[in-house]
């Protein structure tokens, strides 16, 4: 973190419990960032504490607009997509801090929601019989001179060329292409998380568009063409369960093949005004698709209007509408665009002469897992911070005690316990903010900005009635329940 803390040249000022404030300062005003702990006794023991946590949030726009990159240009776009706040709430959060442009560093809480994340995709694919693995041969495919300057290229000592890749397509057809031989060792589904490179022009709206980004991306192995399209269909189906696990609302597109290359793709998007895309669908029956595949937005609904042929329905124009959105989910189906040059051939079962070979038929499945994280900020917030959904939130409670006084320590403390060993699902999910340094009404800002699905308060009126204040973050409403109640008022698994 050595560029941020290139920013901080304020005073530091360690309080009684030894806690360590750094803080920077912008234009002559000051602004606290975070906390550091440097040694002291938590009054709440082995429970998680925010104070114990590295997380440098910022509430003041103006210091937030001095960490981000200055270099980075504006999301505003010709083609009438509006500014982005994501990446400006992920900044404030203390989500990331960048490192270089369009290579930017994941703290504590955005690691946290990015396990979570790569967690459901496991489950999903696990679910379908996928295999985890972990994988330059890029020219045999034609792609070293087609992708261009966002290609990272390099030499190595002895002049051989090397990319830095953003999808492996070839890496992994080359790998099966040397272990497989015959049909009998077919079906296979192979997939990986982890880092991708792209070398952008123009890197923008952080995690949405860098350099260097975190990727799903997994890619089947079949016998023939109806057994590959038998895999996508299947695998499309996981992706929808993916996304509804998230719970956001999402859009499910047809899509032109592009680079990748295939006969058949869709893609998956999270609505929102800031996005880069256009996708076009139709109310009554509900084909969606991107611009680049769709006819024109003027042509009407081509699937109503096949339809109405065929029913002989006299109304046989049904208008699209147009909705801007982020991707962040591509299925493609490949047929033997890379198991050709590449040589990924198989005996087939009943060969019509001695020695035949046939192609793999495959293909290649991606979710962008840093991209979703901001893309879910980008298109879960509000004026106040980041609305996270419970299934990826870095953490799903947090406990606000309004003081330090023993009782109402003693209460937050109890309340910690009950819900950790009471209710399923929130063990290593309940979070308190014990930063007593700070006021009671900044806590909340932060805890609203952080986007904590649900917030406890622990304060005189809970002294007063035994009842919890909770604030669902979701819809802003209040609600005020006993202990037992909260258990059975939620699901939290």
């Amino acid at each position: 973190f050595a560029s941020f803390w290139a920013f901080v040249v304020s005073d530091v000022v360690v309080d009684e419990d030894f806690r360590l404030y750094s803080s920077i300062v912008v234009d002559g005003e000051f602004f606290t960032l975070g906390v550091v702990i440097i040694g002291f006794l938590s009054n709440y023991d082995n429970r998680t504490c925010l104070s114990k946590i590295f997380l440098p949030v910022t509430n003041d726009h103006v210091a937030s607009e001095s960490i981000k990159d200055k270099k980075e240009e504006s999301t505003t776009e010709k083609d009438g997509a509006v500014k982005g706040e994501g990446h400006h709430l992920m900044i404030r959060a203390g989500l990331i801090r960048q490192s270089s442009s369009g290579v930017y560093s994941l703290l504590p809480f955005a690691l946290r929601s990015l396990e979570k994340l790569e967690k459901i995709i496991d489950q999903e694919m696990r679910n379908i019989g996928m295999l985890e693995t972990a994988a330059n041969t890029w020219k045999k495919t034609g792609r070293w001179n087609v992708t261009g300057s966002e290609l990272f290229k390099l030499k190595d000592r002895k002049a051989s060329d090397f990319c830095l890749a953003p999808t492996h397509e070839e890496e992994i057809t080359q790998l099966v292409a040397n272990d497989i031989f015959s049909y009998r060792q077919l079906p296979l589904r192979l997939y990986q998380t982890g880092k991708k490179f792209r070398d952008e022009m123009r890197p923008r709206a952080g995690l949405l568009r860098g350099r260097e980004f975190i990727m799903k991306d997994l890619y089947t192995f079949d016998v023939t063409e109806e057994a590959a399209l038998k895999t996508y269909e299947e695998v499309n189906e996981a992706y929808k369960k993916i996304f509804t696990r998230i719970g956001l609302p999402f859009a499910v597109a047809e899509a032109d093949t592009g680079i990748i290359g295939g006969t058949k793709s869709h893609e998956f998007h999270f609505l929102s005004p800031a996005g880069e895309d256009s996708i076009l669908s139709c109310i009554r029956c509900g084909y969606t698709s991107n611009e680049e595949c769709a006819r024109d937005i003027n042509d009407g609904c081509p699937v109503c209007y096949k339809n109405s042929i065929t029913s002989h329905d006299s109304v046989n124009f049904h208008p699209l509408t147009s909705n801007r959105a982020i991707e962040v989910g591509h299925t493609f189906l490949l047929g033997t665009k890379y198991s050709d040059p590449l040589k990924a051939t198989f005996a087939p079962e009943n060969p019509r002469h001695n020695g035949e070979l046939l192609s793999i038929q495959m293909g290649c499945y991606g979710i962008g897992v840093s991209r979703m994280i901001a893309a879910v900020v980008e298109s879960s917030h509000d004026s106040k911070g980041i609305i996270w959904p419970p299934s990826i939130a870095p953490y799903r409670v947090c406990i606000i005690p309004s003081g330090d006084d023993p009782e109402i320590t003693e209460k937050t403390r109890s309340l910690y316990d009950f819900l950790t060993s009471e209710c399923d699902g929130l063990n290593g999910e309940i979070l308190i903010d014990d930063r007593m340094n700070l006021t009671f009404g900044y806590r909340m800002k932060d805890a609203e900005l952080l986007g904590y699905p649900w917030l406890m308060i622990i304060g005189k009126k809970f002294l007063e009635s035994g009842k919890i204040e909770i604030h669902e973050r979701h819809n802003n409403q209040r609600r005020y329940l006993e202990f037992d109640e909260i258990k059975k008022s939620y699901c939290w698994s």
